[in-house]
């Protein structure tokens, strides 16, 4: 409630004295109590997969879209192939780590063709390069 009032408090002044109001984007904090420790698991081994799968990186305005070859990747342990389902996965656990960042998965070719981005406010690219690592370069 005290934050709703500040707010109004705010506007009504900025009204009064026809100032503009920048409101800050939403910082870049990651919630580390987000995942139990399976879940972290889970998650960085996904994420290590993922990377591995990359063959092609597009940059947008606001991130990146991921390319990426399944196809390329080990069977799972009933010898099932990795699929768009590890990938949503990775998209779950990601975002409760990382409730700044926006992500898509899109599929074409009958799902053969996965791509996967990711977008957030200023500063999300270089937040993609240092702590996902998800821009290195693959062999």
């Amino acid at each position: 409630m005290k934050s709703l009032a500040v707010s109004a408090v705010v506007l009504a002044a900025a009204s009064l004295t026809s100032v503009p109001i920048a409101f800050a984007e939403e910082p870049f904090v990651c919630n580390v109590a987000a995942l139990n420790a399976r879940e972290r698991e889970r998650h960085e081994k996904l994420g290590k997969l993922l990377r591995s799968a990359v063959v092609e990186k597009t940059e947008l305005e606001n991130g990146f879209v991921f390319a990426l070859d399944l196809a390329r990747l080990p069977k799972d342990a009933a010898g099932e192939p990795f699929c768009v389902v590890e990938v949503a996965q990775w998209v779950d656990l990601e975002a409760r780590c990382c409730p700044f960042l926006a992500f898509g998965i899109e599929l074409s070719d009958r799902g053969k063709a996965v791509r996967l981005r990711l977008t957030g406010g200023r500063g999300v690219k270089a937040f993609l390069e240092s702590e996902l690592g998800l821009l290195e370069k693959q062999s």
